[in-house]
């Protein structure tokens, strides 16, 4: 997958020239050798693997790739004469076993013989996905490809096995439902081809192969490119016009890669911005990228105007939810039309403020997503080239504010990664002076990935979930949002345990520890299942804060099967708020806390209770209060 290309390329790079390019001058040719053993839980069983197939596969800076192998003998040995001392892919095949693959082995001027052991494929119940890869329009094999299986559920680690000499593969994996890759390092070495089955080029529309116990699944095949490393040209044609159908002058049109997580990016641009342009008179646009290598070859596209909301192609309202664009060779995409919705400012407000790095420079095409506290409707904002932004068309109420650009680490406002930590902004007015700053991501380059998708307890997708995840040190080494289908995917991860949390408000923020082995495996999947839960807002604006306790009467009332109970309270003080029947029995505790002085909204749902009438209490400090509410299903 993508973060493959991390293997070969910065840090790893480096190292790799050294090892490779200098070492003919500098180090003496070694010889490996080893033994490759059937795994048993005995420690005292090795069974000898004989025919087993070694490969050591290393590049260089230079563009060279140096392959050296060898096979066992009946007693499982092995050698491989002739290697410089580096880091290398080792790969090793045997009949009837699972393919070892180890993207990071290191071989030394002086080592002992190493010991291989390789899982036997007949323990494993389940079934087996066999198919081909070959470049586009020809029967030409591809030779040593790398092909993933990756179980959505979770609940399996990730299976990877290589192509023989003539593009053929087959591998036993347990029951489940898989998503299947083909990775194609190109000669360079330093780019690589990834796709997923039936030409999908992300995990949010790759088609889904199932695997019963004792199925043969075959024919998943994959077509590559010939000339995969060249370079293309791609063209956006289409038209602006307003919901009135009146042509747009001057609109502007923006284009995207859809880069993960972790990748390289052009200081203060933000979120892979790589072009724009103006519509004519008649609300038309062109743009023309050229020379555009095979990495960013997934694009999304927005138009906005001043006056009008912003809308990414195919009439989506907000970057994760955008459909992508995706061109392998010379491609003119036509018919990328936008009907923009003029923005409401009878009775509605704005949100604005400057997003800036830590040295104090804007960032130009940041994301700004806003979120209503109560009702959970979003509204996006994008920052222009000083990093300034204004979120329009809001009602009264209270937002939670999450800034995202591609080279930044993310955040809720103020300086959080879930909301539950954030500082809601309250808008009864045109709010000013919403500033923040965002630290620039860490550019690692390890090769592990996340994948997963997030779903409410009813099965429902959901969309703009931050994930974020933290190594054992607790540095913040990856992000995503999660797109339409509820989906997300973070390359880049490091050796060792990891803490995933996925935060959106109006949810029950969650974490999940997960183990991530270079040796054993490539990509991780942790699925999430978000309860709603209250949203407890600390609101902070220009305005004075209240001056007496204040217990408001909840709206919507009757209800059904959500409510916003609002007060205030003049001081820091120890608050509760409770949930009553009308036989005076405790169904609800809403909030059990010291809270700061400021005015709040507790997002109550009744989904579990029946209808009727019930009590919220609300007791802060010596401050007293109740009122009725009546839950109408």
């Amino acid at each position: 997958m993508k973060n493959l290309i991390k293997l070969f390329t910065s840090a790893m790079v480096i190292s790799i020239l050294i090892n490779f390019s200098l070492s003919a001058q500098i180090f003496q040719k070694v010889n490996l050798t080893g033994h490759v053993y059937a795994a048993s839980k005995s420690d005292t069983s090795l069974t000898a693997i004989s025919n087993a197939r070694i490969t050591l596969i290393s590049f260089t800076m230079l563009g060279d790739t140096s392959k050296f192998s060898g096979t066992t003998d009946a007693d499982g040995r092995f050698e491989i004469d002739g290697l410089f001392p580096g880091t290398y892919t080792l790969i090793c095949k045997a009949e009837g076993y699972f393919t070892l693959f180890l993207r990071e082995f290191e071989v030394e001027r002086e080592r002992d013989s190493v010991n291989l052991f390789l899982h036997d494929t007949s323990q494993v119940s389940g079934g087996v996905i066999s198919g081909r890869v070959t470049f586009q329009s020809t029967d030409k094999a591809v030779f040593n490809a790398m092909i993933e299986f990756i179980d959505i559920s979770g609940f399996n680690k990730s299976t990877v096995t290589t192509t023989d000499s003539m593009g053929y593969y087959s591998a036993k994996v347990p029951a489940g439902k898989y998503l299947v890759s083909c990775n194609v390092f190109t000669a360079d070495s330093l780019f690589m081809f990834h796709e997923f089955y039936e030409n999908s080029h992300g995990m949010e529309d790759a088609k889904i192969i199932t695997v019963d116990q004792g199925d043969s699944v075959s024919d998943i095949d994959f077509e590559i490119p010939y000339h995969i490393t060249a370079k293309h040209t791609v063209t956006f044609t289409g038209n602006v016009q307003s919901s009135s159908n009146t042509p747009l002058a001057n609109a502007t049109i923006k284009v995207w890669t859809s880069a993960k997580s972790g990748e390289e990016s052009d200081d203060n641009e933000g979120k892979g911005f790589v072009a724009e342009t103006k519509t004519d008179i008649n609300g038309n646009f062109s743009i023309t990228l050229d020379s555009i290598s095979q990495s960013m070859s997934t694009f999304v596209v927005a138009a906005f105007e001043d006056g009008y909301k912003i809308q990414f192609y195919n009439g989506k309202d907000a970057y994760y939810l955008a459909d992508m664009l995706t061109a392998v060779n010379d491609t003119t995409f036509t018919g990328i039309d936008f009907t923009l919705s003029p923005v409401d400012t009878v009775q509605k407000y704005s949100i604005s403020g400057t997003v800036t790095d830590t040295a104090g420079v804007g960032i130009r095409n940041a994301f700004i997503v806003a979120k209503d506290s109560a009702t959970g409707r979003t509204h996006i904002g994008i920052s222009d080239s000083t990093g300034n932004y204004s979120v329009k068309g809001l009602v009264s109420g209270s937002y939670y504010l999450l800034f995202f650009a591609r080279g930044y680490a993310p955040q809720f406002y103020l300086n959080a990664s879930e909301w539950e930590k954030a500082t809601a902004v309250s808008v009864d007015s045109n709010v000013a002076g919403i500033d923040v700053e965002l630290m620039a991501s860490p550019h690692i380059s390890n090769s592990g990935e996340i994948i997963g998708s997030v779903h409410a307890e009813d099965g429902t997708a959901l969309s703009g979930v931050l994930i974020t995840v933290k190594d054992n040190s607790g540095t913040k080494i990856g992000w995503a949002v999660t797109d339409g289908n509820g989906n997300y995917s973070i390359t880049g991860l490091s050796q060792g345990t990891l803490t995933i949390t996925a935060s959106s408000p109006q949810y029950s923020s969650q974490q999940q520890n997960a183990t991530y082995d270079a040796n054993s495996t490539n990509t991780t999947v942790n699925n999430f299942t978000m309860s709603k839960t209250v949203t407890s807002v600390k609101t902070q604006t220009g305005s004075t804060a209240p001056t007496r306790f204040v217990l408001e009467d909840n709206y919507p009332n009757p209800f059904n099967p959500s409510t916003i109970i609002q007060f205030e309270i003049p001081s820091t003080s120890q608050v509760k708020l409770d949930i009553y029947n009308i036989l005076g029995q405790k169904v609800a505790e809403l909030v059990n806390q010291q809270m700061a002085a400021g005015d709040y909204k507790i997002s109550f749902n009744a989904v579990n209770l029946s209808s009727g009438v019930y009590l919220y209490r609300l007791q802060a400090g010596n401050f007293v209060a109740m009122k009725k509410m009546i839950l109408s299903k």
